[in-house]
């Protein structure tokens, strides 16, 4: 992969950026005790604290490159942006509405709670409105909005969108004590001018008012160990609904439908619309709870799909529903191998479907060791779950076959519940921009404590591409995997006190 002058002038920029930046703190007994206070104070690369508490009625628009905000409350003190009634803005709680002016956010552990707007500014309200390039989200919570995340700008073609180890409850449009209103707006919705979404570890329920769980019009999506749930009283749509085609790898997921949704189906394919047109449906746990006709699949393009490839998936359902596979049209191109359908995921061999807990017992026999080689993708991506979700606030668990074959379904049999798990996968001791990108990887290292070390990077089937010793830690680092082919890799750090690991994705 050849680097082109004008990504690798941005990378080396965005390095010498972050040598200046100033802090500004926010809370009740700081000098600023709204977001709002410091927008016309920060500058480019600067980054923002903010203390646990509630704050209330304060939506900003902001208009400035590399800026960081971090929550820093925790447990029942988190850091919450909380708005009642219609913000006036129009678009949401925080706005990066240009782009070249207000790029590359990167937002941690921060709630957004209430983000609405009038029927007059459209009604679609936004937790995060994202109109520039480039967007990271990291353990933040979008709580009763009209979206949790709106993204979209007709001029902007090649943002990246990186969500992780989130939580989306109780998003999509609702009229006041009229939950079953239809607005449909969603929890995530993502427009065109996505190049590359990535949403890994989060926890996906109960949205309100027909509202999608995952919508996404991204050139190229990774969806990829997540919960997403309907739940029992959650009025949604789909649960992933491809709006208009591209690359999708929809991969080690648990899949929900509630008993009280609005249409029964899963996952939607509306359009071909996108340059590329393959979709990759592999080792995912999908569950039907709803008595009666559901569809697992709603394909309409009657062609033009390149690739639509479900491997290893198990698929089971609640006793006495009707099941299709597929509505609409089935693809020319289907490819499909591996696949268990089961009409009673009460007695497949959960460990406990009542929590959620849909890894594998002993008993999971049509499962255990009968998947099959999945292959990658044409872009070379290997469709190997390495990963298997555990809980969003938790570190994703290493998946490793444990018999002569791969298990079908989201989770390997004897997946360690309590065994096995690296709290360090989580931690933001280390942080990367941006990611995904084309191979050039901007690492902040300067809240690590030992004084040098060494560094790995892993691809997706364990073999080392890269080490490198005696790292000195700062805020600078530059990391080159321009000539390794696209796909996700492990990135191992050593500070001499502990080892921190990092998902990175090249596109």
């Amino acid at each position: 992969m050849k680097i082109k002058y004008s990504v690798f002038l941005a990378a080396i920029l965005l390095t010498n950026a972050y040598c200046s930046a100033t802090e500004w703190y926010v809370g009740a007994t700081r000098t600023y005790t709204l977001p709002s206070q410091v927008r016309n104070l920060v500058a480019d690369n600067d980054t923002v604290y903010l203390d646990g508490g509630v704050y209330l009625n304060d939506a900003t628009k902001w208009t400035k490159k590399n800026l960081k905000f971090i929550g820093l409350g925790t447990g029942s003190n988190r850091s919450i942006l909380r708005y009642s009634g219609d913000i006036s803005n129009g678009k949401g709680i925080f706005v990066f509405e240009s782009a070249g002016i207000s790029d590359n956010p990167y937002i941690e552990n921060i709630v957004f709670d209430g983000a609405q707007v009038s029927d007059a500014d459209g009604g679609n309200g936004a937790g995060i409105r994202f109109q520039a390039n480039n967007i990271t989200i990291v353990n933040c919570r979008f709580v009763n909005c009209q979206n949790g995340i709106l993204e979209g700008n007709g001029s902007v073609t090649t943002s990246n969108v990186t969500i992780l180890n989130s939580e989306f409850e109780n998003n999509g449009y609702q009229l006041q004590n009229d939950p079953t209103h239809s607005g449909y707006e969603h929890h995530i919705y993502i427009g065109a001018s996505t190049d590359t979404l990535l949403v890994q570890n989060c926890y996906f329920h109960h949205p309100r008012g027909q509202a999608n769980s995952i919508k996404t019009r991204a050139q190229r999506s990774y969806i990829l160990y997540n919960l997403i749930d309907e739940g029992t009283t959650g009025y949604g749509s789909w649960e992933l609904n491809i709006a208009q085609g591209g690359m999708n790898v929809i991969m080690g997921n648990i899949f929900i439908q509630g008993p009280a949704g609005a249409n029964h189906g899963i996952i939607g394919y509306d359009a071909v619309t996108n340059p590329l047109e393959d979709f990759y449906f592999v080792n995912n746990t999908v569950i039907n709870q709803f008595p009666g006709n559901i569809k697992f699949f709603n394909t309409v393009p009657a062609s033009g799909i390149n690739t639509f490839k479900i491997y290893n998936n198990i698929f089971a359902s609640v006793p006495g529903a009707s099941n299709t596979f597929f509505s609409g049209n089935t693809p020319a191109s289907l490819d499909s191998a591996g696949n268990v359908l089961s009409t009673d995921y009460t007695t497949f061999g959960f460990t406990n479907a009542a929590t959620n807990d849909y890894s594998l017992t002993s008993g999971a026999t049509a499962a255990i060791d009968h998947g099959v080689n999945a292959g990658s993708t044409a872009m070379a991506y290997p469709l190997i779950p390495v990963y298997q979700y555990q809980s969003h606030t938790s570190a994703l668990v290493p998946r490793n076959p444990s018999g002569s074959s791969i298990d079908i379904g989201a989770y390997e049999f004897e997946f360690p519940s309590t065994a096995g798990i690296d709290p360090e996968f989580l931690s933001e001791e280390i942080k990367v921009y941006p990611n995904p990108s084309t191979g050039i990887f901007h690492l902040d290292f300067a809240q690590l404590t030992g004084e040098a070390g060494n560094l790995e990077v892993y691809d997706a089937l364990g073999k080392l591409v890269l080490s490198s010793t005696a790292v000195n830690w700062s805020s600078d680092y530059q990391l080159d995997l321009s000539v390794s082919p696209n796909g996700v890799y492990l990135l191992k750090v050593n500070d001499g006190v502990k080892l921190i690991r990092k998902t990175l994705v090249i596109r």
